[in-house]
């Protein structure tokens, strides 16, 4: 252990997990000019957490709630200023098109979205939905709302992106380097990460599922949900291009069926949101494939996307990590000071990505966030 003298520190701020939200805390505090340093315990845009599986939803008419709907937009902005500064295409924006029965609470809370914020829309009774979209086979009960501030990002890429420019930026990165402990004191915080220890005037913990192990005394109520991420052959892949067929997402009684068009120029990915077997911790995720995982999704795509050939070709899992009320976790850690808690983010964060990290980087240079986030305060569990 290295002994520090009274005021000597390794950085203004630590971010610990440079995963979906933590990445994008670092290039910010790096971009505010501050002396960051960051740990993550693989390397960023590995595949044992929330952010990978090559393509994430970005929409900004949000079934969630009405309320989210200012973030996204900011979100929006600060993709497109990551991309500016680096160069490198993170968000496609194909349109996305929300589907359910007319009196859906999802439905409705996404037409309330566009209605309130004005945003670019159009909204087609179902028959009229299959001729502009003739790939997904809509019911002639449901109505489509067609958003065009809609598409996806890129993970993988996004996370060592933003990773790389605050690196860039003056940014100082331990890969491969799992925090066991922090101790906030009066002063500061102390950081142990193997045999080494680290000072620093302030921590942002985005740890995603691993949260509980390294704060236990928060006892925060999170739970953790396997997901399985699947892709299926097409049988006239030229109908799922990025220009020709947008995101897609059906959410019904807490269970949503999504999908995107294809990257490969042979694949589609589709996958259920919500459903999956809970775990405790995220070396507990069992990351085999069963045939057990396929069956009802692959019945969903016989259903709704007819011109895909209904055989896995390729799976994947990742997980989310829950709060009761589905809301994320962001704001001034309960009794631990200078510690800011950014996540978990409830199975729906990975769009919010540069917000989440901005908001972050804000409270913990003792600004305060113009957007309003006192549903995400951790307080709340209390």
């Amino acid at each position: 252990m290295s002994t520090y003298h009274e005021n000597a520190v390794d950085a203004d701020i630590a971010v610990i997990g440079l995963g979906s939200m933590g990445s994008f805390a670092f290039w910010q505090l790096a971009s505010m000019g501050k002396s960051v340093i960051g740990f993550d315990r693989f390397r960023p845009g590995h595949d044992n957490g929330a952010g990978h599986g090559e393509t994430r939803i970005f929409r900004t008419a949000y079934g969630e709630g009405v309320a989210y709907v200012p973030l996204l937009q900011a979100a929006r902005e600060l993709w497109r200023k990551l991309e500016a500064e680096t160069s490198v295409e993170l968000y496609v924006e194909t349109g996305g098109t929300m589907f359910g029965p007319k009196d859906d609470n999802f439905i409705t809370t996404v037409q309330e979205s566009v209605q309130q914020y004005q945003l670019p829309h159009k909204v087609y009774e179902g028959p009229e939905a299959k001729k502009e979209y003739p790939q997904i086979n809509f019911q002639d009960n449901q109505v489509a709302v067609f958003e065009e501030l809609a598409g996806f990002v890129k993970p993988e890429l996004a996370i060592e992106t933003a990773v790389k420019r605050g690196e860039d930026l003056g940014g100082t990165v331990y890969t491969n380097s799992p925090v066991t402990r922090i101790e906030p004191d009066d002063d500061g915080v102390s950081i142990m990460c193997g045999d080494k220890q680290f000072r620093v005037k302030k921590v942002i913990v985005a740890s995603g599922g691993w949260t509980s192990k390294l704060l236990p005394q928060l006892n925060l109520p999170v739970s953790l949900e396997r997901q399985v991420l699947v892709w299926y052959k097409a049988r006239n892949p030229e109908l799922f291009t990025p220009d020709k067929f947008p995101i897609f997402s059906r959410v019904s009684k807490g269970r949503g069926f999504y999908g995107f068009p294809s990257l490969d120029g042979e694949t589609v990915k589709v996958a259920f949101h919500h459903g999956g077997v809970t775990a405790d911790h995220p070396d507990h995720i069992d990351r085999e494939i069963h045939e057990s995982d396929l069956l009802a999704l692959t019945e969903k795509v016989k259903k709704y996307l007819p011109n895909l050939i209904p055989e896995p070709v390729k799976a994947k899992t990742c997980f989310y990590t829950n709060t009761p009320d589905e809301h994320f976790v962001l704001g001034p850690a309960p009794g631990l000071q200078h510690v800011t808690l950014l996540g978990p983010m409830a199975g729906h964060g990975f769009k919010f990505a540069p917000i989440m990290g901005e908001i972050a980087a804000e409270l913990a240079t003792d600004k305060t966030p113009s957007l309003d986030i006192k549903m995400f305060d951790p307080n709340r569990f209390q």
